[in-house]
C-alpha cells in the first residue's frame, strides 16, 4: 500500500495503539501527543484527508486493482469527523455497516418477491 500512494504522490501516515486518542484532525496534521497505547482495533481503516473527488476515486480504483486485502472500513476527514478520536470513528463506520447491512436485508426480499 505504501508504494501505491508513494507512486501517486501521496503521504500516507501509519496511526499506532499509542496515537488513538488523538483527533483525526491533529493526526491529519501531525500534530498530538503520543500516549498509553490502547488495544489495537480488530480491523484496519483507511482515513483520506484532502483528496478530490476524482483524486479519491482514482486512490480506490488503484487499490483495488492492486488486489491487496480489502479494507472495509474507510472514511473521509470531514468537518463532522474532524474531531474525532479513532475509536470514535472506528464505532461510527461499524454502526454505519450495521446500517447498511439492515437496509440490504430489508430490501432483499422485497427484490424476490418483486422478480415473481
Amino acid at each position: 500500500m505504501r508504494q501505491i500512494f508513494a507512486m501517486l504522490r501521496l503521504r500516507m501516515r501509519v496511526v499506532n495503539p499509542e496515537q488513538y486518542h488523538i483527533t483525526l484532525g491533529e493526526l491529519a496534521m501531525g500534530k498530538g501527543e503520543v500516549g498509553e497505547a490502547a488495544e489495537v482495533l480488530p480491523e484496519p481503516m483507511l482515513v483520506f484527508c484532502g483528496l478530490n473527488s476524482a483524486l479519491l476515486h482514482q486512490v480506490l480504483e488503484v487499490l483495488r486493482l492492486a488486489q491487496l486485502p480489502p479494507i472495509a472500513m474507510k472514511a473521509v476527514l470531514t468537518d463532522t469527523n474532524l474531531e474525532w478520536d479513532t475509536h470514535k470513528l472506528y464505532e461510527e463506520l461499524l454502526k454505519e455497516r450495521e446500517a447498511i447491512a439492515a437496509q440490504k436485508a430489508e430490501t432483499a426480499p422485497e427484490e424476490a418477491a418483486e422478480e415473481k
